[in-house]
């Protein structure tokens, strides 16, 4: 599709006028033209030639509107910015390209049945008039080309059979990102001609609701949720400032809709005040309306959406007869009809006061109940009264003793409202990361809470068993006046921990619930402790199109050469395998001083929502431990290698544990920590010796390109761990195990080093993920040499490491450094052994220096062997050993046996030397 510039350059906007049908003055070529908005006794829309600010364009002198040819169409014809450039295109015969080309092919039907039905509109304000809608909420509708009318009647069918269609009134739904339409709803105006069926929809039926302008609902702070479109213009008639109306269209679609776009709007809940199924019939006792609205309500609640219920309970109209008895009014537009606009609103604002929503205090409501309430309970529930954000109760009745009419005495209770108190299932740390069945749930208790300081977000605390009638607990969300009332409302609600009742996991990233893969964000966990259990507790992930991910791959394989900053991207983004290989390798960032490592970090943060801890916030093992909890989402490390030693020791030895699973308990009340998230560690110099095995790198030196554009979009994470999620458990590990194979027939490794074919299997992961990134993204898996460049930097990393994946080395090199400095005390010397130069020495003597030189204390602290045992093992596998017995030589007079002759020339090979003193 051309551009609004291309367009503009093409379009002549004196043709564009005339095909629009706007009637132009006398005069000539100067003449104006009259507004299509009003009657006009003079012409106030002029067209300006080559404008010294916005080119050629045109302008309303009466409303002030103007703008290019598209917005002059919208302007005319109302609708969407994508609408008037697909209906320019049309009227000027301006070619689609081929994928607009395919668009067009694929929703064709909706949009053929759509512009027939807008062509008729005004005979729906005929019908819809008739039904005390106002003119400006059809307006409304109108120009956003929500509202249309068809009259289409079936060639095949005689009238009165299901089908044959008829005059109808037209409900065009659209999606609310880009306005493309997704279904059209037609309420026949004749049911009886159409076999009885009073509506029908065209497209999509579930996960799709109708609102008349999707701009107005966004600026709305308050949204009233109805079951029809008929219902939604009721409410739209009434003009209630900040408010705007959503239609369900069907109860059934409680379940099916994504209601993320009510976040932080206050949501009124008005479906139909159905009567109860009469006794015989399936359901008997049931109301419909109302059940719904209970579970939009619940639904709503858990996504931390306020929700309120309108309260029906004087929705009555006196009888045609004349009779004493009422008859209820079913919906909104009932309402409407029979009390106006200005009562409609009030009662659009009368909020059901009932501390649990949808279970009134009274026995007058029929039906049945949305929760049973004992006797003792239901006698003390009607004293409690809510408001959105504010709790009240009835302290006393006062009777007068003339009229004996009782008027009741309300007090201030709490300045909070209790929106729900739901139990919840927690999910097992092993069945959350295997899928296993759960053998040990833990039960918590989520409350939701409305209060003034929040607005219409509602507050979420999980508190355990021991914490419900804990007043303290409660004062945490505002003041609380009357103790003894607030404990006796709090064991009525009890009553409804199974309202809402839900399983959960307590992991952000890709977890296992009930053996099922899923996607699970900050705001679907029940932390205990949130800010101290796990770091990304608010995280929700980035989301957009799929397309995004391959434009942030290349602009990644850009900016460093030789895949240098790729790396990182392809390992944050596996990080979530790890729920489906049971490990994940953290990584290393080497830079020299100005290499970039810092602006790749921060670039890294943007893209996918990571965090980067600074050096400062590590500096004890709790706050380690916390950085790196419940999640598969990677944290960074800043400069480890700065920190205390003690503290080094502590953050290796989490990383140890992580590289799988871990679960830790802390604290008086054993809060649990799983320790599960991939860490990334930057710095000149990253101490991880002992980590070798479980660690992939990145170098940056040398190898900086040009910058990634400002503009760059952030990765569809959502997106990614969907698809991840759809993944097969067996698939990918089989796919892991033969990439692990491929890495290993390419490493540089000997079959014998157990610790490079480690290093190869943490390479293969990664090369794992970027295969299924590459089908996620449409990327062809070589794209920029990705997998030539990992193997690369892994055979590197391999070479540059063999002596330090063994801690036989460490030991040795300490030990060395302690004979070459005559600090080392126990008896050895340098001889000749079967030819070779060696040094003789007993390797318990080397263990013991070790353990009590003082000055040692800290390396001893951080080698994962201490043993003298494990310690020789290690040299004799590593063939530095001479001589198959050990040696006996006499030292300073004194004959020492059991001594080990270690080849001077082999440890070369691993790094090693001493400096070999005549004297010994």
């Amino acid at each position: 599709m051309a551009s609004i510039e291309q367009l503009k350059l093409r379009i002549n906007l004196h043709e564009l006028a005339e095909r629009l049908g706007l009637k132009r003055a006398p005069g000539g070529d100067k003449a104006l033209y009259h507004s299509p908005k009003h009657e006009d006794k003079s012409p106030s829309l002029s067209i300006l030639q080559d404008h010294p600010k916005h080119g050629t364009c045109w302008k309303d002198h009466s409303s002030g509107e103007g703008g290019s040819c598209v917005d002059l169409v919208i302007y005319v014809r109302g609708g969407t910015v994508g609408e008037a450039m697909r209906w320019l295109h049309e009227a000027f015969g301006i070619a689609f390209d081929k994928p607009e080309a395919k668009e067009q092919e694929r929703k064709g039907k909706l949009d053929y049945i759509a512009d027939r039905c807008l062509a008729g509109r005004e005979r729906a304000r005929e019908y819809l008039k008739g039904r005390e809608i106002c003119d400006a909420a059809l307006d409304a509708a109108i120009a956003t080309r929500s509202l249309g009318f068809n009259d289409w009647t079936s060639q095949q069918l005689s009238s009165g059979n299901v089908g044959y269609g008829g005059p109808a009134a037209a409900f065009i739904v659209r999606t609310q990102e880009t306005g493309q339409i997704v279904a059209i709803d037609m309420r026949y105006l004749d049911p009886a001609a159409n076999g009885g069926v009073k509506t029908q929809t065209q497209g999509a039926k579930d996960g799709h609701g109708w609102t008349a302008d999707w701009r107005k609902l966004k600026r709305a702070h308050r949204v009233v949720v109805v079951e029809s479109a008929v219902n939604a213009l009721s409410v739209d008639t009434c003009g209630i400032p900040g408010t705007a109306s959503f239609a369900m269209r069907g109860i059934g679609n409680v379940q099916h809709i994504d209601f993320s776009f009510l976040q932080d709007k206050q949501v009124v809940i008005c479906f139909d005040n159905d009567e109860p199924i009469e006794e015989g019939k399936p359901r008997a006792g049931h109301r419909p309306g109302p059940e719904a609205a209970w579970a939009l309500h619940e639904r709503l609640t858990a996504m931390n959406i306020s929700a309120m219920l309108v309260d029906q309970a004087h929705w009555s109209a006196d009888l045609a007869d004349g009779s004493t008895e009422h008859q209820p009014i079913n919906d909104v537009n009932d309402y409407l009809r029979l009390r106006g606009a200005q009562k409609l609103a009030r009662a659009l604002e009368t909020l059901e006061h009932w501390l649990i929503a949808g279970l009134a205090g009274d026995d007058k409501v029929k039906g049945k109940k949305r929760v049973f309430l004992p006797s003792h309970d239901f006698a003390q529930y009607w004293k409690f009264r809510v408001r959105p954000d504010f709790t009240s109760y009835v302290s006393k009745m006062n009777k007068n003793e003339e009229t004996e009419v009782e008027t009741p005495v309300i007090n201030d209770l709490a300045g909070f409202r209790i929106a729900s108190l739901s139990r919840v299932s927690v999910a097992s740390a092993t069945s959350t990361m295997t899928g296993d069945p759960d053998q040990s749930p833990t039960v918590y208790f989520a409350v939701s809470v409305q209060t003034p300081r929040h607005g219409a977000k509602l507050i979420r605390k999980v508190m355990l068993d021991d914490q419900l009638h804990n007043v303290d607990q409660w004062g945490k969300f505002g003041p609380i006046w009357s103790p003894a009332p607030f404990k006796r409302m709090v064991n009525i609600l009890e009553r409804t921990a199974h309202l809402g009742a839900r399983h959960a996991a307590n992991f952000v990233g890709l977890a296992w619930r009930d053996g099922q893969l899923i996607v699970n964000e900050g705001p679907d966990c029940y932390f205990t402790e949130a800010d101290k259990q796990c770091p990304y507790h608010n995280l929700t992930f980035p989301s957009g199109p799929s397309t995004d991910a391959r434009k942030v791959v290349n602009a990644y394989q850009e900016t460093f050469r030789q895949n240098a900053a790729t790396i990182p991207l392809i390992w944050s983004l596996g990080g979530h395998l790890k729920a489906l290989l049971g490990f994940w390798p953290h990584m290393t960032v080497q830079a020299d001083k100005g290499a970039g490592k810092s602006t790749l970090i921060k670039r890294l943060e943007r893209t996918l929502a990571f965090t980067m801890f600074s050096g400062q916030s590590l500096q004890t093992e709790f706050r380690l431990l916390t950085s790196i909890s419940h999640t598969s989402h990677p944290v960074g490390w800043e400069e480890l290698s700065a920190r205390r030693q003690d503290v080094i020791d502590k953050a290796v030895g989490l990383l140890q544990e992580n590289y799988q699973y871990t679960v830790t308990r802390r604290g008086t009340d054993m809060t649990e920590y799983l320790l599960s998230a991939p860490v990334m560690l930057a710095g000149e110099d990253v101490p991880v010796r002992s980590l070798l095995g479980k660690l992939v790198r990145t170098t940056l030196t040398g190898k900086k390109g040009p910058m990634m554009p400002d503009d760059l979009p952030r990765f569809p994470l959502r997106q990614w761990l969907e698809f991840l999620a759809s993944l097969n458990r067996l698939e990918v590990l089989a796919k892991y195990r033969d990439l692990r194979d491929y890495c290993l027939s390419r490493s540089r490794a000997s079959g014998s080093d157990d610790g490079a074919m480690r290093m190869a299997g943490n390479y293969a992961a990664v090369l794992l993920a970027w295969g299924y990134l590459s089908e996620f993204a449409g990327m062809d898996r070589d794209e920029g040499g990705f997998p030539k460049d990992l193997l690369t930097e892994m055979n590197t990393h391999i070479a540059e490491t063999s002596a330090d994946r063994e801690p036989w080395v460490w030991i040795m090199e300490t030990a060395l450094s302690e004979i070459d400095a005559s600090n080392f005390k126990h008896p050895y010397t340098f001889d000749d052994v079967d030819g070779e130069p060696c040094l003789l020495v007993r390797t318990s003597h080397v263990m013991d220096h070790i353990a009590h030189s003082s000055s040692l204390r800290e390396k001893w602290n951080g080698l994962p062997v201490k043993s003298d045992r494990v310690f020789k093992k290690q040299i004799q596998s590593a063939g530095v050993i001479v001589g198959e017995k050990e040696q006996e030589r006499t030292i300073h007079n004194r004959r020492v046996n059991y001594l080990s002759a270690i080849s001077l020339d082999r440890i070369k090979n691993f790094g090693l030397a001493v400096a070999i003193r005549n004297d010994k």
